[in-house]
């Protein structure tokens, strides 16, 4: 399905920030890298609530768009190659990792790995299966690798993309449906959702062991 806007200055003319979408955008101090997700929200949930925990425990950047309406969030998706919200770049200008959270349809648990970053993404990989998680090669239309993809727009021009299955995503949540709205700013994650993102933050501090941690932050949090 494609897209019903073409970049953020689409999005932003129709539609309310604060009523349909809320930004969030964190720039720590010091830190080295970026998690973030820019279909957060009730769009792919829970790539906020993961976004977020990984950059808490690295001391990481952090930036999610978040869909918050009772219906229809699925139309406030920018295709990652096309996303351009001028929040996100600020937070990109300084990174030197970015680990980019998505979520895909499908039913068996899994994730493909995808972005440009392939040494990152390598010991993503790695530590995901120690842990027991399934990791497969993306498909083409969600390898992560034109250089336009938001998650290579930082430092270095590189970093890595996780798209979820929704077979795995929903192992995350205690209870509550992936839809519902109420999703942008509430959760109950499920110890499922810890392991994974200890393994992944695990491989981000093996590969960047100059993460600092404790940084100052400097929130920019739009509503």
């Amino acid at each position: 399905m494609s897209d019903t806007y073409t970049n953020y200055a689409d999005l932003a003319a129709h539609n309310i920030l604060g009523t349909d979408y809320l930004i969030s955008s964190r720039v720590m101090a010091g830190a080295r890298g970026a998690s973030i997700a820019v279909h957060g929200g009730a769009i792919e949930y829970p790539t906020t609530q993961l976004a977020e925990y990984c950059a808490g425990r690295l001391g990481a950047s952090f930036y999610s768009l978040q869909g918050i309406k009772g219906s229809g969030n699925s139309s406030l998706h920018i295709t990652s190659n096309r996303f351009d919200e001028p929040r996100a770049l600020h937070v990109l200008r300084t990174a030197e990792w970015t680990v980019s959270w998505h979520g895909t349809c499908d039913s068996t648990a899994t994730t493909y790995l995808g972005g440009l970053d392939t040494e990152l993404g390598a010991a993503i990989e790695e530590c995901l299966a120690a842990a027991g998680f399934a990791v497969s090669p993306p498909p083409q239309e969600i390898d992560g690798k034109d250089t336009r993809n938001i998650a290579n727009r930082n430092l270095r021009g590189q970093g890595v993309q996780l798209e979820l299955s929704r077979g795995l995503r929903e192992s995350f949540q205690l209870g509550d449906a992936l839809t519902l709205a109420p999703i942008a700013s509430a959760s109950r994650p499920s110890e499922v959702f810890y392991t994974y993102v200890s393994a992944v933050t695990a491989a981000i501090a093996e590969t960047w062991p100059q993460c600092r941690t404790g940084s100052s932050p400097r929130s920019n949090s739009a509503t």
